[in-house]
């Protein structure tokens, strides 16, 4: 599986540490399921994708629609469990973090985030 950060180059930040891609039908299709939860600054990028479910999920999340360019086109901060996110046409990736993520690391409409693969043997 592949492994990387995301870094919002507006602030600098790296939001996220430890990131890893769901690309697949498979890795889509499972995402977050069957976790008790989701460690700070932790996260899975799904893409391509423009909805998710809750559906079998046991913790809320954050989730961020990113668009083409990595530009932050929608974020909710709070999606719980057994319920559907809006459909974003825009869209064409989805960062799944932490609640309250976008609030914790400033994260704002409109920010670009960039993927920076992490060094070798640093999943």
């Amino acid at each position: 599986m592949n492994y990387g950060q995301m870094r919002n180059l507006r602030t600098g930040q790296v939001i996220a540490e430890q990131v890893w891609i769901a690309d697949s039908y498979w890795t889509r299709l499972l995402g977050l399921l069957g976790r008790s939860e989701l460690a700070p600054s932790k996260g899975l990028w799904i893409k391509p994708c423009r909805q998710v479910h809750m559906i079998g999920m046991r913790f809320s999340i954050s989730v961020w629609y990113l668009d083409k360019s990595g530009q932050v086109c929608g974020i909710i901060d709070e999606l719980h469990p057994w319920k559907v996110s809006p459909y974003m046409r825009k869209a064409l990736s989805i960062l799944e973090l932490p609640v309250g993520w976008g609030e914790a690391t400033n994260t704002v409409l409109g920010d670009k985030l960039v993927w920076e693969e992490n060094p070798v043997g640093n999943p």
